[in-house]
């Protein structure tokens, strides 16, 4: 009999640590969705707004924004050679505006600092899951941002051709055609921008169009 429960006992282990295993992850997971804290966060964010506003006017100043060194200029508030840093040299590139007949349009690049400037941090959706072999290096964190657009934008987030549907996904969950997000790096206690999504990107080019409307 003593046999016949050690054997048991042997056998029944794996699903035990299995289990075992298993609550350990949830317990990750609620203590990382515990740790998130919003209002801190958004400070960081605000404080990187800041930073990237100041660096952005630089990077207009120089002589040919086209050739300038970004990930130089961009060195507190960039990920040196990430996806944000070509996003900012394409920006630099775009035109500055447009007129016709008396109506003035603001270019593409006042559109996005607006859109940044009316974003606050709503939500953690983890360690982006990058499967492009350049960036892998670089550990970027989701953050899901909400865009007030004082009512003008919700027509874009209740289209279900964009978001599937829109909806902010819950702590420590990732999800595409959900929610715009942008990807940062937690660099020596400070914020770098490491990528912008589609669904971010997407909605910036949609505010864009609201001036011609």
């Amino acid at each position: 009999m003593r046999t016949y429960r050690y054997t048991a006992a042997l056998w029944l282990r794996p699903f035990f640590l299995l289990a075992l295993a298993g609550l350990v992850t949830v317990y990750a997971g609620v203590c990382s969705a515990q740790s998130f804290d919003r209002q801190a966060e958004n400070q960081r964010y605000q404080q990187w707004l800041h930073d990237f506003q100041q660096d952005f006017q630089q990077l207009l100043l120089a002589p040919d924004p086209k050739t300038a060194d970004v990930d130089a200029l961009f060195a507190k508030t960039l990920v040196p050679g990430s996806r944000a840093t070509q996003a900012v040299r394409e920006l630099a590139q775009a035109p500055r505006g447009s007129t016709q007949g008396q109506i003035r349009f603001v270019g593409i690049q006042r559109v996005f600092m607006a859109a940044l400037a009316s974003s606050v941090v709503a939500g953690d959706g983890g360690i982006y899951p990058d499967t492009h072999a350049g960036y892998k290096k670089d550990a970027l964190r989701v953050r899901y941002m909400h865009v007030d657009g004082g009512g003008r934008l919700e027509r874009y987030f209740s289209n279900p051709e964009i978001f599937k549907p829109y909806r902010l996904p819950d702590p420590g969950e990732f999800a595409r055609d959900a929610y715009p997000f942008l990807l940062f790096e937690d660099h020596q206690g400070k914020l770098r921008l490491g990528g912008i999504s589609k669904e971010f990107w997407d909605l910036v080019k949609f505010m864009d169009t609201l001036q011609y409307a």
